[in-house]
């Protein structure tokens, strides 16, 4: 769990330093990430010996990881944007608020 979540916050920093000129592309990818990222605390959350849900977890966290390493492509070059690292952590907190 740990590692996932700092997966997470690495790809959310990633994405937070992308350029405004993709903005709606942009946020639409870190929504998408807290979406994975909201599905895997669901999952988590579920009892422990529950075989399906360990299932799903793990098939969630493969697409979840690849994503992650396409948007790291995709945003490549632009880890120093301040700005857009604070507005990805914004809609990540914002996400993640409502994932019940």
């Amino acid at each position: 769990m740990k590692k996932n979540l700092l997966y997470l916050v690495v790809f959310a920093g990633m994405l937070g330093l992308a350029s405004c000129s993709s903005k709606g592309s942009f946020e639409s990818d870190v929504r998408k990430m807290a979406d994975y990222r909201c599905k895997v605390k669901k999952l988590e959350a579920k009892d422990p010996t529950d075989e399906s849900a360990k299932k799903e977890l793990d098939a969630v966290m493969k697409e979840m990881d690849q994503y992650r390493e396409k948007m790291q492509e995709k945003y490549k070059g632009k880890e120093d944007d301040k700005e857009m690292n604070e507005k990805a952590d914004k809609i990540m907190e914002e996400v993640m608020a409502k994932c019940n």
